[in-house]
């Protein structure tokens, strides 16, 4: 249903703590905790003496103690301790998955260990730039991950699904063509708009006047099936570089029909945490729209099945998202049959 040769959001930085945290990702639990040297550790999520998860433990410097059995595994998934006996059993030990932490956010690479050094996880170097302000949330979606790309693939169901957020050059008449660059595991799109108005939260943020017209660009990037970024650009005279918002979105496939969702919306401009606070509201509940309407299709789709749809122009960048992702499973499930 989903590629593993790849790396997934598990946390946000800040979630993972000297408290264990239980996550489930791929279908496959995760405790995930932070050593006294500050390494991240991504284990298996269940004691290999019963069927009791180790996010329910407590930590013992680097270890990670069970709450049922007491047995203690070092961040290699090792048992290192067992209370009621001097002696180890032999092979006694849990699952540790790679981690890379990078721009606050906690990426775990679920297939296998050896091949998680021959790529890395994609960067986001603005979620923790000072000259860019960001806010957001993360929750879990009854729907499938691929459900989420389609989504952010065509924002052109903004201008029907929240009015009040949608930009107006996407309700101004026919909307422009996407320019769609395709390679073997990523997408990318650009949109140019004719000059248009600002929304009328957006335009006081760079003292726009009511009536003043903006080049507008809109940018996505399907980076793999775990992140998908795009940007809306407002370019004016008075300064060289546009003003940007960026929106970055972590989607980690919780199971086959539920997906974590991490978004976080930034800028680089009309910086302070201000601003935020008066922004995040309206994102949020923009984004909880979003969340509703999949989960509606999620339901859907699992009491009616899968039917053609109709396509339009606005569709070219997810069609090439469900291609490649059909492909990268397709290729996973190749391997594995030869190597059985």
């Amino acid at each position: 249903m989903y590629p593993t040769h790849c790396w997934y959001v598990a946390a946000t930085g800040a979630e993972v703590t000297d408290v264990p945290l239980g996550r489930r990702a791929l279908g496959q639990g995760l405790a995930l905790y932070r050593t006294p040297a500050g390494r991240v550790v991504a284990l298996e999520d269940r004691d290999a003496h019963a069927p009791y998860p180790l996010s329910l433990g407590h930590l013992d410097g680097e270890l990670i103690v069970s709450a049922y059995s007491g047995f203690a595994y070092d961040p290699d998934g090792r048992c290192v301790r067992v209370p009621t006996q001097p002696e180890v059993p032999y092979g006694a030990g849990v699952r540790a998955f790679p981690v890379v932490e990078q721009d606050g956010l906690v990426w775990v690479w679920f297939a296998g260990a050896g091949l998680a050094g021959l790529r890395h996880p994609p960067r986001t170097p603005w979620l923790a730039d000072d000259a860019w302000s960001t806010f957001g949330d993360e929750w879990t979606t009854g729907a499938g991950a691929l459900l989420l790309h389609e989504n952010f693939a065509d924002i052109t169901h903004v201008a029907v699904v929240d009015p009040l957020i949608a930009p107006p050059a996407l309700s101004a008449g026919p909307v422009p063509g996407l320019d769609v660059e395709v390679s073997e595991t990523s997408v990318a799109f650009t949109r140019d708009y004719p000059p248009a108005r600002l929304a009328a939260w957006h335009a006081p943020l760079i003292d726009a006047k009511e009536d003043e017209l903006f080049r507008q660009r809109e940018q996505g990037r399907f980076v793999s099936p775990a992140l998908w970024v795009d940007s809306w650009d407002v370019t004016s005279d008075r300064r060289p570089e546009p003003y940007t918002f960026r929106f970055t979105h972590a989607v980690t496939p919780v199971g086959a029909t539920t997906t974590r969702h991490i978004w976080r919306v930034s800028r680089n401009f009309a910086a302070g945490d201000e601003v935020s606070a008066q922004l995040t509201p309206l994102f949020r509940e923009y984004y909880r729209r979003v969340r509703d309407i999949l989960e509606t299709m999620q339901r859907v789709l699992d009491e009616d099945g899968p039917r053609p749809e109709v396509r339009v122009a606005a569709d070219a960048a997810a069609i090439q998202v469900r291609k490649i992702v059909g492909r990268m499973v397709a290729d996973e499930t190749t391997v594995l049959q030869e190597r059985r």
